[in-house]
């Protein structure tokens, strides 16, 4: 004789509804934040304030692109200013 499996049909369909309300409240709550994260990137470049980030990591890059550096110590490699890489290009190509 075969048994007759009871289904929790109330739990089920509350597990349902829970997860269906759940999945909605995240999707509205992820679109506000990215509406919201629009809207600050507008007024940032509305009103002409700095990225920060961006002028800190210009900075770095021409702080590398002016001043002498080392770059590997155990090769010996040294890397200079653009302009002095540029004129010494230039004389270079000048010899020839």
């Amino acid at each position: 004789m075969v048994e007759k499996q009871n289904i929790n049909i109330p739990l089920i369909v509350t597990i349902g509804l829970v997860s269906t309300v759940l999945l909605f409240v995240i999707f509205v709550g992820l679109q506000a934040w990215f509406y919201s994260e629009v809207e600050d990137e507008q007024v940032i470049k509305n009103t002409g304030r700095i990225n920060l980030k961006l002028a800190d990591h210009d900075l770095a890059q021409r702080e590398k692109m002016n001043h002498y550096r080392m770059v590997d110590s155990q090769k010996q490699i040294v890397a200079i200013p653009i302009d002095e890489a540029i004129k010494l290009t230039a004389k270079k190509h000048e010899a020839r």
